[in-house]
């Protein structure tokens, strides 16, 4: 089993407290207080994961934590008190050993592999928790805040990398959960608040001395106009990945919101004088990201404004149809999440369309119980969870089907036509190809829409394959191609695919 995280795989992302464990407590909402998820209950839940097809979880950090502060807790356990050790919260020594030892971790990693899951483990290097300075030499922070952003990070002890015993301090700590904790692959934390020397050692310590160990960089640039700064990771400090927030952005403003996909996505390329959109800044040869199939893809996480579902309530309220629109348009968010380029990640629970948003800056909305409660014995939502059933199947076969195609996962994307409300494209791999076509509008196509199959662009032996060999990834019906164009109507806010291998 490869342990890193590569194209193939679908990342879960876990906010650990909110998950799942034996002795955890369903509290209310907007309760700021550790509720009980355990990285023992996430070992439980397995064959949930397994059987929605995700193949790696990421999980929150597991550091040693600060206290109560007033009526919070550090629930998502980024308020480090100590480096070296786990939180004794996240054990409830039903699978594991109750020692906070970082070999601990290195079990629950060694459990998960077992079953063929991969993990990521979230970690810090950026800050210590409220009332944690204590613990470590006061000549190693920064007084105001450093590095790329200016100012503390919502006023937590900033670390100054600029510091040599700082970054021997962190690179030392990660070599141990790395060798003590089994850690195969890193989500960082607020790496632009840490300074860029930090990224000179990593690359030269702990890569070199553990090629296989993946790095994916939290850098939160959400506009398009922020590509520039947010590549310089993946680029420059030699990130194997970064979110790609701004995708995740433009999925939500085209798909959502209504706004041009033409603009946000992808423009139809008829002259030079066109505004990029997001995957127009894939190209390496032009400035763009130096593996832009490498970026982790996401709709939604614990630190943006609302979850997708959410944000599809705002734009149609109300029950009925309301409700029938918003599930429409989180599936159809969905379908664009798993068919373009990146590696996909889901926020526990969208696969149910789980909801939350941030409340004047209290982000604990955001980071809802998982609901257990609408999931039967066989790892699917019960029947009289109408939305959550279709929405989780929606994703389920969404799943199935990237990882039963090549093209999907690892193709290059040919736009064959962008305008303000459709986008066609291309996923072209060496023996396999497919076509996804997106309506945003809320009309079905009264006609089919023409796509011209152009062999200055296309390989004449990927043409032959569209020709004979695609089929709906759903209704199994034969893609209509009259000579090298190929005849679609796709239904309102819908996307469809064809492709050689169903779900």
């Amino acid at each position: 089993m490869n342990k890193q995280v590569t194209q193939d795989d679908i990342i879960y992302f876990i906010v650990t407290d909110r998950f799942f464990g034996n002795n955890k407590r369903t509290l209310d909402i907007s309760d700021r207080s550790i509720h009980g998820g355990t990285l023992d209950g996430i070992i439980e839940k397995l064959d949930y994961l397994l059987e929605l097809g995700v193949t790696t979880i990421w999980v929150t950090p597991v550091y040693e934590n600060i206290e109560r502060i007033d009526t919070t807790e550090p629930y998502h356990y980024y308020w480090p008190r100590t480096f070296d050790r786990m939180d004794r919260r996240l054990l409830d020594g039903s699978q594991l050993p109750d020692a906070t030892d970082v070999s601990t971790f290195g079990r629950f990693v060694d459990v998960c592999e077992a079953r063929g899951m991969k993990v990521v483990l979230d970690m810090i290097v950026n800050h210590a928790g409220y009332g944690a300075r204590e613990q470590f030499d006061p000549t190693w922070f920064n007084i105001g805040g450093s590095g790329d952003i200016e100012g503390e990070l919502a006023g937590l002890p900033d670390f100054n990398h600029d510091n040599p015993e700082v970054i021997d301090y962190f690179i030392n700590n990660i070599e141990e959960w790395i060798a003590r904790g089994n850690v195969t692959n890193i989500r960082m934390d607020t790496v632009k608040h840490v300074e860029p020397k930090f990224w000179h050692y990593f690359k030269s310590q702990i890569r070199g001395q553990y090629p296989d160990v993946s790095l994916i960089g939290e850098v939160l640039f959400e506009g398009k106009e922020d590509i520039g700064k947010l590549l310089q990771y993946q680029n420059y400090h030699d990130f194997d990945s970064i979110f790609d927030f701004p995708l995740c952005t433009a999925l939500r403003e085209t798909l959502i919101f209504d706004e041009s996909l033409r603009d946000w996505i992808a423009r139809p390329r008829l002259n030079d004088n066109e505004p990029p959109g997001v995957l127009d800044n894939d190209n390496p040869i032009k400035g763009g990201y130096r593996n832009a199939n490498k970026l982790v893809t996401l709709l939604d996480n614990h630190d943006l404004e609302r979850r997708i579902m959410s944000h599809a309530r705002t734009k149609h309220p109300g029950e009925g149809l309301g409700l029938e629109w918003a599930v429409k348009v989180t599936k159809l968010c969905l379908g664009a999440l798993f068919t373009m380029r990146g590696v996909p990640q889901i926020y526990y629970g969208t696969e149910v369309g789980l909801e939350g948003w941030k409340s004047g800056g209290d982000d604990s909305d955001l980071r809802r119980d998982f609901p257990w409660h609408v999931i039967g014995n066989d790892n699917h939502p019960l029947p009289q969870f109408h939305k959550e059933r279709e929405i989780f199947e929606w994703t389920r076969d969404l799943i199935h089907l990237r990882k039963r195609n090549a093209a999907l996962k690892y193709g290059t994307t040919i736009t064959l036509w962008s305008d303000d409300l459709v986008y066609a494209f291309l996923r072209i791999a060496t023996d396999d190809v497919t076509l996804v076509i997106i309506n945003n509008g809320y009309a079905g196509m009264p006609h089919p829409i023409r796509l011209k199959l152009n062999p200055l662009v296309i390989p004449q032996r990927v043409i032959h394959m569209i020709q004979g060999e695609l089929k709906h990834w759903k209704t199994g019906q034969n893609l209509a191609v009259q000579n090298e164009n190929v005849l679609v109507a796709v239904d309102s806010k819908t996307i469809d695919i064809y492709c050689r291998h169903s779900s």
